[in-house]
């Protein structure tokens, strides 16, 4: 993370506190969810969401809930020392579903280890 944005973001965390920093987190995921509703809306639909808006708008306003949510996540983090546990999860996260990309396209080999392709995350 970049030095100048995590002390800004620290200063946030610091100043509000956890509680209060985790019920906006829930507050801003419950946007990011809709935000992402309209855009699969959009894209797989072809409404409106009885709005009269076009894929780009709804883009970027995913866009700006994601940011919120990656902001006030950091801030979570920091609060609790969550830091190396997320980073931990996130690789596993990232390994786990690289496992089942190979399975699925029986790319792995015949005794359960992986080729070169499903190494990293």
């Amino acid at each position: 993370m970049n030095a100048k944005r995590a002390a800004k973001l620290m200063r946030i965390a610091d100043y509000y506190g956890a509680e209060v920093q985790v019920c906006k987190l829930m507050e801003e995921l419950g946007e990011a969810v809709s935000a992402a509703s309209a855009v699969q809306m959009k894209q797989t639909f072809h409404e409106d969401c009885g709005k009269d808006t076009d894929l780009q708008e709804r883009l970027e306003h995913l866009a700006a809930e994601l940011a919120d949510v990656s902001n006030l996540t950091e801030q979570i983090l920091y609060l609790y020392g969550l830091e190396t546990d997320f980073k931990v999860a996130r690789h596993r996260g990232i390994r786990k579903t690289l496992d089942r990309i190979l399975e699925e396209s029986g790319e792995g080999l015949s005794d359960g280890r992986q080729g070169a392709a499903g190494a990293g995350g």
